[in-house]
């Protein structure tokens, strides 16, 4: 199996999010193509609509239909029949396949050589965020599991963004670890930021999309202490607007601008982002792409991301003490601020920069397909004359 070219498939929001990674791949492959998934029918905004309220009343909120509507057998074979047709009718076919995120496959009769990368799994989800992993029934949940497990299993490859997904998909779906890469991730910047960073601000920056699962009242609780301590300190919530004013707290919601969010990084002493579930945040990269420190809790891929005490501060307990003692400790010592800064910058430079993600990931790719030769030449060295 010689491979020149590579297809890359899933979710067009999935695709759109990782475009710094094809760039850098693009240099790999003598051709780089893309495949988004395509609306079903169900997904249409009346039949999506109608659905998802019916949902709604069975599971009791929206965001519990919401996981139901993604995360069902029929949607997952759906997808994955409609995938593998769109692939077989292309007029130059790949010769290998990249599959962004598990909601389906790309190969329904294993027809075509694919990777997946990952970020998570629902077994993951399960036991940490269970909004993540709604089912109607025990059965539904089994058919989920398998129609995931197969697509792991049948995969040439598993590119996973923490050693927590390797290790969930060795434990939880059996599979074996020299079939996984733990490749990490990266922001959304193509080259790290080379210019100037300062501290002095007392801002602190948080990510508050997600506003519960992101930890978002232990970070206002633990805010307030620091206030008490560090009056002039500043907070900036983005990602959501709060349904009140605060002294200290500047909350301009969703931060369209590239630019905007940039100078915030740039602007702030530090980001914290104290979640009790967080795959992989990119949030946290740009972050130390600017040489902002970060202070995160210690679930998930999150501690894979901050070294503690190197270029940021991991920490053990999601309370609003341990979190506003070590804001302020932090805040107060500008020289550990100053060398935490450039150590996050110097892993973003060396490991968590899509350059160095697309050169694994490729290396691998070829390496499998080297493989592949190989054993067919034994093979043929091996039959009778």
């Amino acid at each position: 199996m010689e491979i020149k070219s590579l297809l890359v498939t899933g979710e067009s929001i999935f695709l759109e999010r990782h475009q710094f990674l094809f760039n850098a791949l693009s240099s790999h492959f003598s051709r780089l193509d893309f495949l988004p998934r395509q609306s079903e029918w169900y997904e249409a905004k009346l039949p999506r609509t109608v659905l998802k309220g019916l949902l709604t009343l069975r599971t009791g909120s929206l965001s519990q239909a919401n996981a139901v509507f993604q995360k069902n057998k029929t949607a997952f074979v759906l997808k994955s029949q409609q995938a593998e047709r769109r692939i077989q009718r292309l007029s130059k076919p790949p010769d290998f396949v990249l599959q962004i995120f598990g909601t389906y496959r790309p190969a329904w009769n294993n027809t075509i050589p694919y990777a997946m990368l990952l970020d998570y799994t629902t077994a993951l989800a399960e036991r940490n965020w269970s909004a993540w992993a709604t089912f109607l029934s025990d059965r539904s949940r089994q058919d989920w599991f398998e129609c995931e497990r197969l697509a792991y299993h049948r995969a040439t490859h598993i590119f996973s963004m923490s050693h927590v997904v390797k290790r969930s998909l060795i434990q939880d779906y059996g599979m074996p670890a020299d079939k996984i890469t733990v490749v990490g991730s990266s922001g959304d910047f193509q080259e790290p930021y080379a210019g100037e960073k300062t501290f002095g601000s007392r801002q602190i920056l948080f990510n508050g999309s997600d506003f519960e699962r992101k930890g978002g009242e232990i970070v206002l609780a633990a805010f307030r202490q620091v206030r008490r301590v560090i009056p002039e300190a500043k907070l900036v919530v983005v990602g959501k607007k709060l349904p009140f004013e605060e002294a200290g707290i500047v909350n301009p919601g969703h931060i369209a601008s590239r630019s905007d969010l940039h100078q915030l990084f740039l602007q702030s002493d530090l980001v914290v982002a104290p979640a009790y579930c967080d795959p992989f945040p990119t949030f946290l990269m740009e972050a130390m792409n600017y040489g902002t420190p970060c202070i995160v809790s210690d679930r998930d891929g999150m501690p894979e991301i901050v070294d503690h005490d190197i270029n940021g501060i991991v920490i053990d307990q999601i309370t609003p003490e341990q979190l506003a003692e070590v804001m302020i400790n932090t805040l107060n010592d500008p020289q550990k601020l100053t060398v935490m800064s450039q150590a996050a910058r110097h892993k973003m430079k060396t490991q968590l920069n899509w350059n160095t993600i697309a050169d694994q990931i490729a290396h691998t790719i070829f390496a499998m397909a080297e493989a592949d030769r190989s054993d067919r030449a034994s093979v043929r060295l091996r039959e009778p004359a």
